[in-house]
Order: structure tokens, then C-alpha cells, then sequence
């Protein structure tokens, strides 16, 4: 039975950047490493808004990565 086993997570940030030439939205992107597991939500949410705050441009939306390692 191959079992799946968590390799990491990260937070990845997406910023708004103004618009292109067709008037479609741009997004700058930030990826934030080592962020615990086991965080709730609530955690990961109060922490992105924390470090949203240090940035300039405004965050349009935060994203949970997590990498796997699959084994057999």
C-alpha cells in the first residue's frame, strides 16, 4: 500500500501588480517556506495578513502548498 508523506508547506501570496496593456489584472507572487503542517486556517490566515501588512502592494489572495513524497 503506498502511503504519501509531507515533504513541506508553504504560503504563497499573490499581490496585485496594476494592469497589463489589455487591461487584465498582474499578479506579483511571494512564497513563504517552512510554515507548520499542522497550522489551523485561522493560524495561516491571521499570519498571512500579518505579513501582507509589510508589503506595499495589496494581497489579493494566499494559497496553502503542501509537497508529498509518495511511496510504495
Amino acid at each position: 500500500m503506498a502511503t504519501a508523506d509531507l515533504k513541506g508547506t508553504k504560503l504563497r501570496f499573490a499581490f496585485n501588480d496594476g494592469l497589463d496593456e489589455k487591461g487584465n489584472a498582474k499578479y506579483k507572487y511571494k512564497s513563504y517556506s517552512y510554515i507548520k503542517g499542522s497550522a489551523t486556517p485561522d493560524e495561516m490566515h491571521s499570519a498571512a495578513q500579518s505579513l501582507a501588512g509589510l508589503s506595499e502592494k495589496n494581497l489579493f489572495n494566499v494559497e496553502k502548498i503542501q509537497n508529498f513524497d509518495i511511496n510504495a
